[in-house]
């Protein structure tokens, strides 16, 4: 049995700034959504997110996973990840969203490319059917840094006999 798994292969802003993911995204289905951004994710019950970051050049670097409930129109946090300390070793992190898993108390989140969730936050519950990857490069950012994200939607199932 083959499962969901996409791919951001991104490099984040050389300069202070933001960013959305604008690369094509991997095992993406061809012409459903545009580059940077996956899915489609609407029918899993859950997302196992990792991300692997390195520290940009001259400044921090802040990754985030932002949903959109609309088709793409708004875009709204859901992970943010620790921030990472410029020139920083890599490093990986991993974030689960669920459906079965939801947050009690709201939390103050950004939206499109004004990120403001709260760094090492995740936002669970209900998530839309596609994700993307927004990056802030801090103040004396001068090199851009690899930034690899890998979605695997989950679906709850049966149980499977071995072999069978």
């Amino acid at each position: 049995m083959s499962r969901a798994c996409f791919i951001f292969n991104e490099t984040s802003p050389p300069v202070a700034g933001t960013a959305a993911s604008s690369q094509p995204v991997q095992n993406q289905a061809l012409g459903y959504l545009p580059n940077g951004v996956a899915g489609p994710m609407a029918d899993y019950d859950a997302v196992d997110v990792v991300a692997d970051l390195v520290g940009a050049t001259g400044g921090t670097l802040d990754v985030y996973v932002q949903l959109s409930p609309d088709d793409g129109n708004n875009w709204y946090d859901v992970i943010h990840f620790p921030q990472v300390l410029a020139g920083a070793a890599a490093a990986s992190y991993q974030a689960p969203l669920s459906n079965a898993t939801a947050t009690t108390t709201p939390i103050k989140v950004g939206r499109n490319l004004a990120p403001a969730l709260a760094a090492g936050t995740v936002v669970n519950g209900a998530f839309s059917d596609r994700l993307r990857l927004v990056m802030v490069a801090g103040t004396g950012t001068s090199a851009g840094a690899s930034v690899t994200v890998r979605v695997q939607p989950q679906r709850s199932g049966g149980t499977h006999s071995p072999g069978g």
